[in-house]
């Protein structure tokens, strides 16, 4: 069987690749110097990178949690402390990880897209 081109791929596996490539991208943090990796919190434990269809979403999102620091916010990615990442930027979601110096750590992904909606039947009488 052939490989499905990126055109054929639903949005779901769409997103799950660009977070592998994502995952691929964070094993080697780029140009991070000694001295230049910020460690908000000592935990080691995974992060959760939720991807959210826009930046005003995020911010939503964002606004709902109240009980930990918030280490890094732009107008598409907001990371927690605790490890919860909301971004609407994968690529830029990375950049603030490896900053962070947690490119090591597992990432658990959650995807959100919107409903399909039922297509209407047409009724022939």
């Amino acid at each position: 069987m052939a490989r499905p081109t990126p055109f054929h791929l639903t949005p779901v596996r769409r997103a799950l690749r660009l977070a592998a490539a994502l995952l691929l991208g964070l094993a080697a943090p780029a140009g991070a110097e000694e001295g230049e990796v910020c460690d908000p919190g000592a935990d080691t434990g995974p992060v959760s990178l939720i991807i959210l269809a826009n930046g005003a979403k995020v911010q939503q999102l964002a606004a709902t949690v109240k009980d930990t620091k918030m280490v890094v916010r732009d107008a598409k990615t907001v990371i927690f402390a605790d490890g919860r990442v909301i971004t609407a930027d994968v690529a830029s979601a990375g950049e603030h990880l490896n900053k962070l110096g947690w490119g090591g750590r597992r990432i658990d992904i959650a995807v959100t897209l919107p409903a399909k909606r039922p297509r209407l039947r047409s009724s022939y009488g």
